[in-house]
């Protein structure tokens, strides 16, 4: 019986039937504000060295300046559109983030995911929000928005991408106040459509920079937070004691409890990130094929 099996998979292989691997799974990649496609080009040899024939592609949406002044919707709206377009995604795509391109990632598996997503890969991205101006892009601002925040109508500035993820300093004003980011995260009332899109994933990575100095707080990138009514903003909030961990309001618990949340860190800035780092423990993310050949 063993040997007719053998012979019939030698019969097979010379008639070319499943002679062909599947293919790599396709990956997208998304920039991070005020940077563009060419960002991540560095990744994409990675990938491309690695994984031969993969198909890769970095969006170019919303680069430099643009990414800076428009808000988040219009920017996920352009990503869905551009995922949609591309047909060699059809069938789904690994999708990796950085920065702010992070937070996009994440919310398309959130709002769209169709073509699904199958391994989300978010990098230094503020995934609950941030309290304080991005250093880096905005110097001179930065504590100013942290203080002023309600007087100064952050939530409201009509050019402005991270006013879309503000989060501030109090609850009620946030909850209130939030156009976008709230509603990501299903943090007013619990979405069970989107919370099922991040449930489909098959492993989400989130990536904290420890010496981060643009998303603040840094850990926003693991979905938390400084504790409401800390003014000082010193005392980070554990995941497992938010209230969207507890309500699994985006599945982020059921996630962790069947071991498909990875929360790693970096020891460095945003984005500073070794490509020795990246190919230890990002680039083996990528390392899966599709479940079926073209048509």
């Amino acid at each position: 019986m063993a040997k007719s099996a053998v012979l019939l998979a030698h019969a097979l292989a010379f008639c070319g039937v499943g002679a062909r691997a599947l293919p790599y799974r396709p990956v997208v990649m998304m920039h991070g504000m005020n940077e563009d496609a060419t960002h991540l080009q560095r990744n994409m040899d990675a990938l491309r060295a690695t994984y031969p024939g993969i198909y890769v592609t970095s969006l170019a949406v919303y680069e430099g300046r643009r990414s800076m002044i428009h808000h988040m919707e219009p920017q996920l709206e352009a990503v869905i559109a551009a995922i949609k377009a591309d047909g060699n995604l059809s069938k789904g795509f690994n999708f990796y983030g950085e920065s702010q391109g992070a937070l996009l990632a994440r919310a398309y598996v959130t709002v769209a995911n169709d073509p699904p997503v199958h391994n989300l890969i978010a990098l230094n991205g503020p995934q609950a929000g941030v309290g304080e101006c991005p250093k880096v892009e905005f110097p001179g601002v930065k504590q100013l928005c942290g203080d002023l925040s309600t007087d100064l109508r952050i939530y409201h500035w009509p050019f402005c991408a991270f006013c879309s993820y503000w989060r501030g300093k109090n609850e009620a004003m946030y909850l209130k106040n939030s156009g976008w980011v709230a509603d990501i995260n299903n943090d007013r009332t619990i979405n069970q459509t989107r919370r099922q899109n991040m449930l489909s994933l098959n492993q989400y990575m989130a990536t904290v920079a420890l010496q981060d100095e643009v998303v603040q707080p840094s850990y926003s990138a693991w979905h938390t937070y400084w504790y409401w009514g800390d003014d000082s903003r010193s005392k980070i909030m554990p995941l497992y004691e938010t209230e969207g961990y507890k309500s699994d309001a985006l599945g982020l618990r059921s996630l962790a409890e069947r071991g498909a949340l990875i929360l790693n860190s970096f020891d460095g800035r945003h984005l500073g990130y070794t490509m020795d780092w990246w190919n230890e423990n990002v680039l083996p993310m990528f390392d899966n094929r599709l479940s079926e050949m073209p048509a």
